[in-house]
């Protein structure tokens, strides 16, 4: 799947100094944070939304497929794999400002 440009940005370590919006630098990393969780949820929700209608439209499964379905150790190793990746990404912003030293 390509990587957004927000994506792309945020995977980037920044150089100079980071602006901040809010009197607590904290509170700037925790919105950073937010907005990482958002960017991915709003995606998440679309392909989600996509993948039903294209089931309805096709008869290919129903809520109750979905409810029952058990995954495979291969499936579980590749989310656990993401999610890790996943987690890397929304903690980056504290990451950074530790490497260079919290303000």
């Amino acid at each position: 799947m390509a990587q957004t440009a927000t994506a792309r940005l945020a995977s980037r370590r920044a150089k100079g100094a980071h602006p901040h919006f809010f009197d607590d630098a904290n509170i700037d990393r925790l919105v950073t944070m937010v907005m990482l969780l958002a960017e991915e949820v709003s995606v998440l929700r679309e392909r989600l939304e996509t993948h039903e209608h294209v089931a309805a439209a096709k008869g290919a499964f129903t809520p109750e497929d979905i409810e029952g379905f058990k995954a495979s150790d291969d499936v579980n190793d590749a989310r656990d794999a993401w999610r890790k990746k996943f987690i890397d990404r929304l903690i980056q912003p504290l990451e950074q400002e530790y490497d260079r030293g919290l303000d």
